[in-house]
């Protein structure tokens, strides 16, 4: 008799599909001919109905209170039949102790690779099977990637970085899996998808390389291919990333065959400056021209640093662009998307980690750049030093500014402005010329007046220091919604007249 299966997944934030609960409904709906429904989020109307089993993903460990939610809000469907509930994915699998605890529920570990992870009555491996496209025309929401093959070429990594939950999630590298023949079940059972997105955490470690760079190219991903009757351009994205120390020129050339777009480096460690240069530098020799490398900061890495990795990709754009000039030379554009460290066992996105080097005064300010130029890190220089200052101590000057003077910084059109400072509003100006008269005795105290990023602690510092200087930043920041209102004030006023 066919079962009632419901699949949720939590109303957090979600680029990509539920690639997990996709290929349960494949094992569900195509094996079992079971009812299958799929919904995000807590809904009364299927709370109300029987189930046969109920699955919940879990994504990030920040999702935590959501996800809580959500789990105890259809633990409640079921009463004593709670072991027909299963939750798994990335957050059951680093916190499984602490979601039981929260739950009564014993989440599933790791990869469904083995029948008893749910009571399954046959010896398929889910993981194995293709995903259930169809499902996601039941909810209403924008993922990302709707139109790409969804899978893997490979599995796990074998760097086991200590900031990383891949050995976590899957302990064990496997160096290939077969992509033609998920490509090809994918297009028998939901047609072809236009792109191919793989979500390999290491595919360069792979001694199986150029049989996956084959595999891509025989299932129709070949540098310039097309699709479809308006002759679409075709993609593949190595989505978690390259690893940029195992990147040969001999890989790169083979990469160089299919139509990588956009190619993913991290530069997560200033130490590795050096293989992230060279492997940029190999990427455009052979033509790339789209990269989007991930750049991490607040796990052992100091602002400076920071800034010195975001600038880096800044230079490295101004050569492409010198050196492609009026010549055929294929100009790379390299975008930088920063990454804050968020520790594995976080509830929260905004969690202590540790590194003495930040404090919640510099977060915050990066938070607040990052907001204002609305995603990636564009590979413009005036635009990049406009954001983040010209240099590493004009970065940190900008960090430590009210959220209110960061976001308003420069004067409207300011890109037809040539001199830098006259870009400036006036009181951005008078922060400036107070600040750079600070001595490094003055500038450690003003650090950790505002490094909490609390109000009180701001009042208390400004009523208890006896520096002129640090009394008149610290009012900036008391007094920054006012100082901004008043001058959009002014202006308005101005263009009135």
């Amino acid at each position: 008799m066919a079962k009632k299966i419901l699949l949720v997944e939590p109303a957090y934030e979600s680029k990509y599909p539920p690639l997990g609960l996709m290929k349960i409904s494949t094992y569900h709906r195509k094996i079992k001919n079971d009812e299958v429904k799929f919904i995000r989020g807590c809904n009364d109307e299927v709370r109300d109905e029987y189930w046969d089993r109920i699955y919940i993903t879990t994504l990030f460990t920040y999702t935590w209170k959501e996800t809580i939610k959500t789990i105890r809000y259809y633990k409640e469907t079921v009463f004593s039949l709670r072991r027909k509930i299963y939750v798994g994915g990335i957050l059951a699998s680093l916190m499984p102790n602490e979601l039981f605890n929260e739950t009564g529920i014993l989440p599933i570990i790791g990869l469904l690779d083995h029948p008893r992870k749910i009571d399954q009555d046959d010896n398929i491996i889910i993981d194995d099977l293709p995903p259930d496209y169809e499902i996601l025309n039941q909810v209403v929401f924008p993922y990302a990637y709707k139109d790409a093959y969804l899978g893997y070429a490979t599995r796990g990594c074998p760097r086991n970085c200590e900031f990383c939950a891949v050995n976590k999630f899957e302990p064990k590298y496997l160096s290939y899996i077969d992509i033609k023949k998920l490509i090809s079940e994918i297009k028998n059972q939901n047609g072809e998808k236009q792109n191919l997105l793989l979500m390999d955490n290491n595919v360069l470690f792979s001694n199986n390389f150029d049989k996956i760079i084959e595999d891509i190219k025989e299932s129709g991903f070949i540098r310039g291919a097309t699709f479809g009757k308006t002759r679409r351009r075709r993609y593949v994205d190595f989505n978690q990333g390259l690893d940029a120390r195992l990147l040969t020129e001999r890989k790169m050339k083979r990469l160089a065959e299919i139509p990588l777009e956009p190619m993913r480096i991290a530069f997560d460690d200033i130490n590795y400056k050096n293989a992230y240069i060279k492997t940029v530098r190999l990427a455009h020799k052979y033509g790339q021209k789209d990269m989007s490398n991930y750049i991490l900061y607040n796990y052992k890495d100091k602002p400076e640093d920071f800034y010195e990795r975001l600038k880096i990709n800044i230079d490295l754009n101004e050569e492409f662009k010198a050196k492609a000039g009026n010549s055929s030379a294929v100009k790379t554009t390299v975008y930088s998307f920063p990454m804050r460290y968020i520790p594995l066992n976080a509830k929260d996105r905004n969690v202590d980690t540790g590194n003495l080097n930040w404090n919640k005064r510099y977060l915050r300010g990066v938070q607040v750049i990052l907001s204002v130029i609305k995603g990636p890190v564009m590979p413009g220089k005036q635009f990049f030093e406009q954001a983040f200052g010209r240099n590493p101590e004009e970065f940190i000057e900008t960090l430590l500014m009210p959220d209110e003077f960061i976001r308003n910084r420069v004067k409207p059109n300011w890109q037809k402005i040539k001199v830098y400072e006259k870009r400036l509003m006036p009181y951005i100006r008078q922060w400036k010329q107070t600040y750079l008269k600070l001595n490094e005795s003055e500038k450690n105290k003003l650090i950790d007046a505002l490094s909490d990023n609390n109000l009180k602690h701001i009042q208390y510092s400004f009523d208890n220091t006896s520096s002129k200087k640090i009394k008149r930043l610290l009012k900036y920041h008391l007094m920054a919604p006012n100082i901004v209102k008043k001058y959009k004030i002014v202006d308005k006023n101005k263009n009135d007249k």
